[in-house]
């Protein structure tokens, strides 16, 4: 197996700084497994921290990238292909997890009065972990994926 590609180290230090920001957000949203009800101006200040650190994060990753790569990230066909696949593979879990906060909304109100476990969609601090955590789940679907097809397209040879 060769060495490690630009675009797959990038996509490595991505990993590792979504990781660390949503445990970050996690540990500001929850308590264990429950979800902490929480103003919406304290939601809007853990968004805007959010963006920020993502933003500074990416910034961070790509000049230092650029850095090692003369000025600027090279990227071929073969690139250009896997981060096409990885970004499908992004949409299509996008896509599923909010079909099922569609479903889970749906089936609350249609069997209100069952026993099961709830998930509380109406609570704003719920609504906003759950969708920020479907972005968060994405993006890190998308460069798992990255990883991923690097991997096995380096075994191949």
């Amino acid at each position: 197996m060769g060495g490690i590609t630009q675009a797959e180290a990038k996509a490595w230090a991505s990993l590792a700084a979504l990781c660390a920001i949503f445990f970050w957000f996690q540990m500001r949203m929850m308590d264990g497994w429950a979800i902490v009800d929480q103003s919406a101006r304290d939601l809007l200040s853990v968004y805007v921290v959010v963006l920020a650190m993502t933003t500074i994060a990416g910034i961070v990753i790509g000049s230092i990238g650029a850095r090692k790569g003369g000025g600027r990230i090279e990227a071929d066909e073969r690139d250009l292909a896997i981060e096409a696949r990885a970004n499908q593979n992004e949409r299509f879990f996008i896509i599923a997890a909010i079909n099922v906060l569609i479903w889970q909304a749906l089936m609350e109100g249609a069997f209100a009065g069952h026993a099961l476990p709830r998930i509380d969609l109406g609570r704003l601090s719920t609504l906003f972990f759950l969708l920020f955590a479907v972005l968060f789940g994405g993006e890190i679907v998308k460069r798992l994926s990255t990883i991923w097809l690097y991997r096995t397209q380096a075994g191949r040879g």
